[in-house]
C-alpha cells in the first residue's frame, strides 16, 4: 500500500517541476549514518548508525541553539529552512546498525545490525517490543510488508527470513518465523532462463538498448533437470559478496519482495554451468509463508547488488506504439491485426493491472526496472567514485535519490510522465481493502504447511518446532 504521502501525489494530476534544495542539517549521532528514514506519515525522521542509537526527529517552529553552538562550528546553519529536533533517542544495539523500516501505521520500527538481532520499536516511548534472533551473522536489510503482515530481513549468513506478523496490539506482537530461503535445489525449484542456439540467455538479460515496449516474458523461465548428485544452488552471496548493506524491498501493493546481492547461476545452450552472474530475486505474495524458490531473477550486473527501491506510485500499463500491419497506412486494412493488437497492447511481465518502478543499485550503478518488461529502463553509471549505498524515491516517483560511501548524493529527476502515467488513488481498487487492513488488527494467519523433502544433497526439515522467543517453522531445504 503507498504511504499517505504517495497516495496524495497520485491524487494530483498538475505537472510540474521537481526542485532539490538544501533544507538542514540533522547532527546527533556519534558515529557514521547508515540508514535514514521518514514515517509514512512523513512527520518524522528515523536515523541509525555505528553508534548502536536510533533517533526519531521532528520538525520544531523555533530553533533551540545547542550550548556552545557558534558560526564557526555550524557553517551551515545560516542556510538552513527547516529546524529540526531530537523527540525521542533509543539505544537499540551496542554495536552497529545497518538498516530500517518502518510499519505501515507509523506505530513500530524495525532495525538490523552487527550483533545478529532485528528489533521492533515502539516508536511512542522507545521500548523494543520484540527482538528476533534466527540470522548467523549481520543484519543488512529490513523490510516491511506495506499490508503490515509480513516482516523480510537478509543477512550475510546467505538468507532471507520471512516473519509472518500476528498481533492484537502493540505490546502483544508475536512474529512466527513463516519461511527461511537461502538454496534453490536445481531438480526443483530452478529459475532459469532459457539458452538460445548461441549460448545467449533470453531472459531476463539485461539488453544494452532496451526498447520502452515489453519485451521477453518472466514467465518463460521454467526448471531445468540437473544432474545427479548437483549440488543445490545457493541464493546469495557471503560476506565477501557485498559491502555493508543488502537492502531489500517489498512493492507498494505487497506482491513482490525483492531482494539483492543474489548469485544466479547461467548455463549454456549444452545445459552445462557457464557464468555465476550477480542478480535481484523477486519472490511472490503467494509463496512468502512457504521455503520455496523465488519466481524470476534479474541477473547480467557486473558487480554485486547493494539495494532495490521500488517507487509508491502506481502506472497505467504501457501500450506500445506500433502498427499491427507493419505501417500505420496499412493498419486499416488489417481488421484482424487490428484486434489482435487491441487484445495484446497491454502486454506484461506479470498479470496486472498497473506497472510498478523499481531501482536497483550495484557497487557501480544503479538500473531502473518496471514489472511490465524484463529488460530495464535505463542505467546511471560513473556517477561516484566509491560504491552506491541506498536508494529512496520521493513521495511523488518523480525523484531519485542515490547516495554513495564516498559522501556524496546524485539525484535523478524524472519529467511528468517520464516514467509513466500515475494511477490516482480512486480508481486503484485494488488497494481500497489493504488500506484499512494494514491499520487494523491482523488476525492470525494459519500454520504453513512442511513441504516435502526433496533428494539430492537437501536437507529434511526438523519434525518439532524450536521456540525461543519465536515460533521456528524451519529452514529452507539446503
Amino acid at each position: 500500500m503507498p504511504s499517505p504521502a504517495a497516495l496524495a501525489a497520485s491524487e494530483s494530476a498538475k505537472p510540474y517541476s521537481p526542485r532539490v534544495e538544501y533544507a538542514a542539517t540533522l547532527a546527533r549521532h556519534t558515529g557514521v549514518v547508515n540508514v535514514v528514514r521518514f514515517s509514512p506519515s512523513g512527520e518524522l525522521l528515523a536515523s541509525a548508525g555505528d553508534d548502536g542509537n536510533v533517533l526519531f526527529w521532528v520538525r520544531s517552529d523555533s530553533a533551540r541553539p545547542s550550548f556552545g553552538e557558534s558560526a564557526s562550528t555550524e557553517p551551515d546553519k545560516h542556510f538552513e529552512k527547516e529546524v529540526w529536533r531530537v523527540r525521542l533517542m533509543v539505544r537499540a544495539s551496542a554495536q552497529e546498525l545497518y538498516d530500517m523500516a518502518w510499519s505501515p501505521d507509523g506505530r513500530l520500527l524495525a532495525v538490523g545490525g552487527t550483533d545478529f538481532t532485528t528489533r521492533i520499536i515502539n516508536v511512542a516511548d522507545g521500548t523494543v517490543a520484540k527482538s528476533i534472533s534466527d540470522h548467523q551473522h549481520y543484519v543488512q536489510g529490513v523490510a516491511w510488508d506495506p499490508r503490515n503482515q509480513f516482516l523480510a530481513t537478509e543477512s550475510s549468513d546467505r538468507s532471507v527470513c520471512m516473519y509472518d506478523l500476528q498481533r492484537g496490539s502493540i505490546t502483544a506482537l508475536d512474529p512466527h518465523l513463516a519461511s527461511r530461503q537461502s538454496r534453490m535445489d536445481m531438480t526443483q525449484g530452478c529459475v532459469r532462463p532459457n539458452a538460445q542456439a548461441d549460448g545467449r540467455v533470453q531472459a531476463p538479460r539485461l539488453a544494452q538498448h532496451p526498447s520502452l515496449g515489453p519485451t521477453t516474458r518472466l514467465d518463460n523461465l521454467h526448471a531445468r533437470p540437473a544432474a545427479p548428485g548437483t549440488p543445490a544452488q545457493r541464493l546469495y552471496g557471503d560476506d565477501r559478496y557485498s559491502s555493508f548493506f543488502r537492502r531489500l524491498s517489498f512493492s507498494p501493493d505487497g506482491a513482490f519482495l525483492a531482494t539483492p546481492t543474489g548469485q544466479f547461476l547461467q548455463y549454456n545452450a549444452e545445459g552445462k554451468p557457464d557464468v555465476m552472474a550477480s542478480a535481484v530475486y523477486l519472490h511472490a505474495r503467494g509463496n512468502f509463508r512457504r521455503a520455496c524458490a523465488p519466481i524470476a531473477a534479474l541477473p547480467g550486473h557486473k558487480t554485486a547488488t547493494v539495494a532495490v527501491r521500488f517507487s509508491p506510485i502506481l502506472y497505467h500499463l504501457r501500450v506500445p506504439k506500433r502498427s499491427p500491419c507493419g505501417t500505420e497506412k496499412n493498419a486499416a486494412s488489417c481488421p484482424a491485426k487490428e484486434a489482435e493488437k487491441s487484445h495484446d497492447s497491454h502486454i506484461s511481465m506479470f498479470a496486472l493491472p498497473y506497472r510498478m518502478v523499481y531501482a536497483v543499485a550495484t557497487h557501480e550503478s544503479v538500473w531502473i526496472y518496471d514489472t511490465q518488461q524484463s529488460g530495464p529502463l535505463c542505467c546511471f553509471s560513473n556517477l561516484h567514485y566509491a560504491s552506491f549505498t541506498d536508494l529512496s524515491w520521493s513521495p511523488d516517483g518523480q525523484i531519485l535519490m542515490m547516495s554513495s560511501s564516498d559522501g556524496y548524493c546524485s539525484v535523478a529527476v524524472f519529467d511528468y510522465n517520464e516514467l509513466g502515467e500515475p494511477i490516482a488513488h480512486a480508481e486503484q481498487p485494488a488497494l481500497k481493502e489493504t488500506r484499512s487492513e494494514a491499520f487494523t488488527t491482523i488476525p492470525a494467519a494459519p500454520e504453513p504447511t512442511q513441504p516435502e523433502p526433496v533428494q539430492g544433497g537437501t536437507q529434511a526439515l526438523p519434525s518439532k518446532k524450536r521456540r525461543v522467543a519465536l515460533t521456528f517453522e524451519g529452514p529452507l531445504p539446503p
